[in-house]
């Protein structure tokens, strides 16, 4: 078998050291120097080189185990994830009906138009009630204090007293960028809020059955009013005004005769 040797060339200088190196002029000699240690540097940086690329050949062949791995313990981690993960898919019902207006006249109205939200772990399914297109409105301007035109402690109901805010100016089933907006809203506000209630649940009754029943009732519109409690521009709403209750009639004088009531 013919053994081809390469060939490498050696680019040391010989005599540098040696007791001839005396002999060479002082401006000869200090060149030779410079040269020695420009080898010097590349022979070390080669084997720096060789080391790292040794390295990194281990290092490719730690990658694709890791990713052997990866690959099989990725449909197990997806499958557990969503058997135990909740996830949360919010909804617009739209409610149109027909009605009789004061004119006679049928016309469409808008209906029962409200937001709602499904929770799901897994095959269970819970739904939540949030609310009516206005009041989830009204509650989110509450949140981001865009109530510049709503007197301060004003409820909802309140309609004579106030002006819409943003949100409650939206119209969701009409466009569909204003009904994105608000669910967007939504799924910032509740889906924390939820998922802290079902970790409450979990804790309280070691696991999530409970959670799923109509034991644990939960109402959409209310949550949005506690975060807003939580909000550094919070105003307690008005009490209603209470109607004074009617007392006893007074006699009524009629000339000189006395009539009771």
């Amino acid at each position: 078998m013919l053994v081809v040797k390469q060939f490498v060339m050696d680019w040391r200088i010989k005599y540098v050291g040696s007791k001839d190196w005396k002999f060479l002029p002082e401006e000869e000699r200090k060149r030779k120097q410079e040269y020695e240690r420009l080898v010097l540097k590349i022979e070390r940086r080669e084997k720096k080189i060789e080391k790292t690329l040794l390295q990194l050949k281990k290092d490719k062949e730690d990658l694709r185990n890791w990713k052997k791995e990866r690959t099989k313990r990725y449909s197990e981690v997806v499958k557990y994830h969503k058997k135990f993960s909740p996830t949360f898919s919010f909804v617009l019902h739209e409610g149109e009906k027909a009605s009789l207006n004061p004119s006679g006249d049928i016309v469409e109205t808008a209906g029962n138009n409200q937001f709602g939200m499904w929770v799901s772990v897994g095959r269970k399914r819970k739904y939540i009630y949030i609310g009516t297109i206005d009041k989830v409105g009204f509650h989110l301007d509450l949140i981001e204090n865009n109530t510049n035109n709503i007197p301060k402690g004003t409820k909802f109901s309140d309609l004579e007293y106030r002006e819409k805010g943003y949100y409650e100016g939206l119209s969701p089933t009409k466009n569909e960028k204003h009904k994105k907006e608000i669910i967007s809203k939504l799924e910032f506000y509740l889906c924390e809020v939820i998922t802290d209630k079902m970790l409450r649940s979990m804790n309280k009754y070691g696991s999530l059955e409970t959670f799923f029943t109509k034991q644990i009732k939960l109402n959409g519109n209310e949550m949005l009013y506690s975060i807003y409690k939580k909000t550094p521009h919070y105003q307690p709403q008005h009490e209603p005004k209470k109607k004074k209750k009617g007392g006893r009639l007074k006699p009524i004088r009629v000339g000189k005769n006395k009539l009771d009531f």
